[in-house]
């Protein structure tokens, strides 16, 4: 897994603007400093063809594209479909979610009991 990308920090690179699959994987592969070889190795492709996708000269296939959501942990309706735009994600929230990620299972577990005890807080204090 590639660490520091993911659909929702790409929106705060503007990628949720790329109306073309081969632009948003294009913005993948650059986000991750990977050249088109190193890109094509890692997700089983052949050499040129992340040239022939950027370009739009020809669309990945399917297990290209599972592969690249697996990988980049990649949202695959985003990637398809630019179809990301139905969750808006505030800056906050955007950057919590990346700092979360970082963080291992256990530590992430810490912090979601602690949401569900500020929430429950504020559940009560606005019922009285």
């Amino acid at each position: 897994m590639i660490e520091g990308f993911s659909v929702i920090l790409a929106l705060t690179k503007g990628i949720s603007k790329l109306n073309d699959i081969g632009q948003r994987i294009k913005q993948i592969r650059k986000s991750n400093d990977l050249t088109q070889i190193e890109f094509s190795k890692l997700i089983g492709i052949s050499q040129g063809t992340p040239s022939e996708i950027e370009k739009g000269k020809s669309k990945p296939a399917v297990e290209t594209l599972q592969q690249l959501s697996k990988i980049f942990q990649t949202d695959l309706n985003w990637l398809v479909m630019d179809d990301f735009e139905k969750n808006s994600f505030s800056n906050l929230q955007v950057e919590m979610l990346v700092k979360v990620r970082e963080l291992d299972s256990g530590i992430q577990n810490e912090i979601l009991e602690f949401i569900e005890f500020k929430l429950t807080r504020l559940i009560n204090k606005t019922t009285r």
